[in-house]
């Protein structure tokens, strides 16, 4: 059956050319630009959208948290999609709606400026100064902070950027710039007003304190820190000279940890808060502002020739569209170096220019399927582009080096059958990876599997019927569109087809040791180097950009970070709200509304003991020993001294006089006589009033970090408070989110790689036989090499990492293929392994130069995504070549089977060895 329907579609195709040419570019073309005019996409400036995570246990009452915040903030009546309404028997107050007004912020200025002025040495605390922006620079060494000549040009950098840092003056009520220069001033018995005064004398006198206070650094930062507040015995060893604000600073914000470093770090706190900080406290800031800084900032420093190494602002996320747009410009020069070099290799520009035009149809395809399902495009599926021109253009190689010389109709079915099956298993071994990401519970790895899997469909269906149309359409048309030969072309295909073939053999033991050898210390490398981000959770730019140095370094060399990032951990309790759900695989915000729960209630006594009970045994946990008692508990204790009497209603739930009837109107009664707040307080329908929960913070002594391992054990630590008929998350949501978002690329990196390995294996089989398990022991050894130089490179496990990682199955996969597809079906292994090579490294070496070309034109990247794809590219492209020419084809050597008869190949030697040599005249 299939024979025959392949064999009417090689004839229809063989036979009517042009149909199958102008057919797949109508698909490609007119019905996605209808599909995407009726379901348009958009490209998002949010940096961080799709990077949350959906159907887990911590998303859906994260997801609900987060939508209750904000209105609990203000009052205690939430807006639910399922009003409840009140119990008729229950006594009822009024269920007047409160109409929501949101409270107004005030600036920061009202509360700072009475604690600062413009004056740069301080003698207590500034207030958020950990909040500020941030400058660091690299001097030598430690004796370079101490000379005049840099102190002079560090003090002179506000004056040279005080215009820029005027413009925040109507936002932020500090004026000065807190470097080591301001801070030797402060410390200089000669009362000097600011650096400007600084003398030689000052210098030698600072350093000589410094020097000094530096043996009680350790007393000093925990005298101030959070648990001592300068209370504590250790306060008393400290010096008199080392006891201020400014020695503190200095020591925890100023200089790093180490003095001994070579060069040394040097960080400079800037009058304006970074754009977060701005943010939190709804003032309003254009990120232009920044950039304006940030250039001044650079253009003083190469000035001063100052080796600037990081910059802390938080404007990243708002620049990253552009940076990514302007990447993704590098497709095109990726695109046109693989154009190049088909083109010498068919010695066509014309066929070079529709291979181009095929891998653009295929994206342009795709996008039309993709807007059915989301209209969200996260800026991650930019880089599919550059994906598909690695692994596309091995096609177009495989085609044009198997399309048969004599043409005919049954060369061409021959032809087409081996390529499109050969061509089928490398796409679905890729494709398989990528659909396996659709089940993740990371939303941006569900979108870029859908978007790059939809690709490489379109890619094949491309590849089987309008290239080969084309093909067709050129011999028989447009024979005369040629590139000449060059020059060095027989040369090379010497090399390749006659002597490589020969090294293959001869040296195939000392080859598969040596490669052994380096797969095993891969894996080895990879287990030990391979791990989860630890100090910068979402990094969009390049590891040298100035921002992303510091979220990478800052916390290494700094004290104050580590403090500043340990956020404590509080679990939030919530009864009677339903956890969020999502209504939608592939967009963020397709979620169910907020849903009050109708299966808790407080309808009798027995309701509200088990809840306090449940807040009891919650505070009792050892990381909270919280003392203070939460509403319902205080409730038990004013119901119990409630007076009660006949002819009057009852809230005393101890006394006979008391029914359930009365509860209601009780708990609500309540609330005028024991406080109640954000932290502490019943839910109220907003459109009811109905009482349809509770809510509490319960504090914890638990600390927030970036390292996954120590987050795992709050997390388990906070999972005990979870209630039993309710529901917890972390009071600051987004700590959930990047905890959740850990876990599942830890879980779903891991699902994928196996699935991916499962199906390869199947296709190799279906492909190779028995020759499958060498294949899957090269792309193993493949596999192992590749993570092992990317860690070596300083890779981390990221969401962007684990969504490349997971197409090294497939991507490694292909070359075998091909050499495996060339393996003849008779004759002795050394001689099938001569022909597997002669056939198969023409379009594997191509394919192979064309991914390197292509990860090359990524490597100047401004943008994480496209520089670590580029990276990707280049170091797959040469292991998996690597392996599967010498590893593979030398292994055939031991796993195929003898030849029982005659081997077609040696008696083709032997005749040519016997046959008479023509006489020279």
């Amino acid at each position: 059956m299939i024979e025959r329907v392949g064999r009417a579609y090689s004839r229809s195709l063989y036979r009517h050319p042009f149909v199958f040419l102008v057919a797949p570019l109508l698909i490609t073309t007119v019905i996605p630009a209808i599909l995407l005019f009726f379901f348009p996409i958009r490209l998002s400036q949010n940096a961080e959208i799709g990077f949350d995570t959906k159907d887990t246990t911590l998303s859906g009452p994260r997801m609900a948290w987060a939508r209750m915040q904000s209105s609990l903030m203000y009052s205690n009546r939430i807006a639910f999609s399922n009003p409840r309404p009140i119990d008729n028997n229950v006594q009822q107050p009024t269920n007047e709606p409160t109409t929501i007004t949101k409270r107004v912020k005030r600036s920061w200025a009202d509360n700072l400026l009475s604690a600062i002025n413009q004056v740069a040495c301080y003698d207590s605390p500034v207030p958020l100064m950990d909040h500020l922006s941030q400058v660091i620079l690299e001097v030598d060494n430690y004796d370079a902070i101490y000379e005049l000549p840099f102190l002079d040009k560090l003090c002179q950098m506000q004056s040279n950027i005080s215009k820029q840092l005027s413009r925040f003056d109507a936002f932020t009520p500090y004026r000065n710039v807190w470097s080591v220069a301001n801070m030797f001033a402060c410390i200089s018995p000669n009362l000097r007003v600011n650096c400007t005064e600084l003398e030689e004398s000052d210098v030698k006198i600072v350093r000589k304190i410094l020097d000094g206070c530096w043996k009680y650094r350790t007393p000093i930062l925990e005298c101030r820190g959070e648990k001592c507040q300068g209370q504590c015995a250790t306060c008393k060893g400290i010096p008199e000279d080392c006891s201020s604000q400014i020695i503190h600073d200095l020591f925890y914000r100023i200089l790093p940890k180490s003095l001994d470093d070579s060069p040394l770090l040097v960080n400079t706190f800037l009058p304006v808060f970074t754009l977060t900080g701005y943010i939190t406290q709804n003032i309003p800031i254009d990120v232009l502002l920044y950039d304006d800084l940030e250039k001044s900032i650079i253009e003083y420093s190469e000035k001063s020739n100052f080796e600037l190494k990081g910059l802390l602002m938080d404007v990243k996320r708002d620049r990253l569209l552009a940076a990514a747009l302007r990447d993704s410009l590098l497709a095109l020069l990726a695109a046109l170096l693989v154009m190049l070099v088909v083109a010498v290799h068919s010695q066509s520009l014309l066929y070079a220019f529709v291979v181009i035009l095929l891998l653009a149809l295929s994206v342009v395809g795709a996008l039309g399927v993709y807007g059915l399902f989301t209209d969200e495009f996260p800026l991650l599926n930019l880089v599919t582009f550059v994906l598909l021109i690695a692994i596309g253009s091995d096609d177009a190689f495989l085609l044009k080096s198997n399309f048969p010389s004599h043409l005919n109709e049954e060369t061409f079915h021959t032809f087409l059958a081996h390529t499109s099956f050969t061509m089928f298993l490398t796409c679905f071994s890729t494709v398989v990876p990528f659909f396996i990401n659709i089940t993740s519970n990371v939303i941006v790895f569900r979108c870029f599997g859908l978007f790059a899997g939809v690709t490489v469909i379109f890619n094949y269906f491309m590849v089987v019927s309008f290239l080969p149309a084309f093909l067709l359409i050129q011999q028989r048309h447009l024979e005369c569109f040629t590139t000449p030969k060059l020059p060095f072309r027989g040369a090379l295909s010497h090399m390749m087809y006659v002597l490589l073939p020969h090294v293959l053999v001869q040296g195939r033991y000392v080859l598969m040791a040596l490669l052994s050898i380096v797969a095993i210390g891969g894996a080895g490398i990879t287990y030990e180097g391979l791990h989860l981000p630890e100090y910068n959770p979402l990094q969009l730019f390049t590891s040298d950009n100035l921002h992303e140095w510091y979220d990478n370094n800052a916390e290494k060399n700094f004290e104050f970070v580590a403090a500043k990032i340990a956020l404590p951990l509080t679990s939030r309790l919530v009864w009677g709200v339903e956890p969020i759900y999502s209504t939608g695989t592939f967009r963020a915000n397709a979620t169910s509304p907020l849903r009050s729960d109708p299966s808790f209630s407080l309808k009798t006594a027995s309701d509200v003991r088990r809840l306090a009970t449940s807040l009891k045994k919650a505070r009792q946990l050892p990381f909270v020993e919280h003392k203070p008692k939460f509403w319902p508990e205080r409730f038990l204790r004013w119901s119990a001294q409630y007076p009660c009497s006949k002819g009057f209603l009852c809230c005393n739930m101890t006394n006979p006089l008391f029914s359930d009837s009365y509860l209601d109107f009780c708990l609500r009664n309540s609330t005028s006589f024991l406080p109640t707040s954000y932290n502490d307080t019943p839910i109220f329908d907003n459109t009811t009033f109905a009482l349809i929960g509770y809510t509490a913070m319960l504090p914890t002594s638990l600390k927030y970090n970036h390292r996954f391992a120590k987050l795992t054990k709050s997390f388990e630590a906070l999972e005990m408070t979870r209630p039993v008929d309710g529901w917890w998350a972390p009071e600051w949501w987004l700590m959930s989110t990047w905890f959740d978002l850990l876990q599942s690329i830890v879980q779903d990196c891991l699902s994928s790689v196996v699935g991916s390995l499962v199906f390869v294996a199947i296709f190799a089989f279906i492909q190779l036989k028995f020759q499958a398990v060498a294949a899957v022991v090269t792309i193993a050894g493949v596999i192992f090499t590749s993570s092992a130089i990317v860690t070596l490179l300083g890779w981390v496990l990221g969401v962007l990492e684990a969504v490349i990682l997971v197409l090294v199955v497939g991507l490694s996969f292909d070359y075998t293929l091909h050499y495996g597809a060339a393996l003849p079906a008779h004759g002795c292994a050394e001689h099938r392994i001569r022909e597997a090579t002669s056939k198969g490294v023409g379009p594997v070496t191509l394919a192979a130069f064309t991914s390197f070309l292509a990860g090359a034109s990524m490597l100047p990247a401004l943008t994480h995504a496209f520089y670590q794809v580029g990276v990707f590219l280049v170091v797959i492209s040469i292991t998996s070549w690597t392996f599967s020419t010498f590893f593979y084809l030398p292994m055939l050597s031991l796993t195929l089977p003898r030849q029982s008869g005659i081997c077609p190949y040696c008696e083709k030697t032997n005749l040519m060895h016997l046959a008479p040599r023509p006489r020279r005249r």
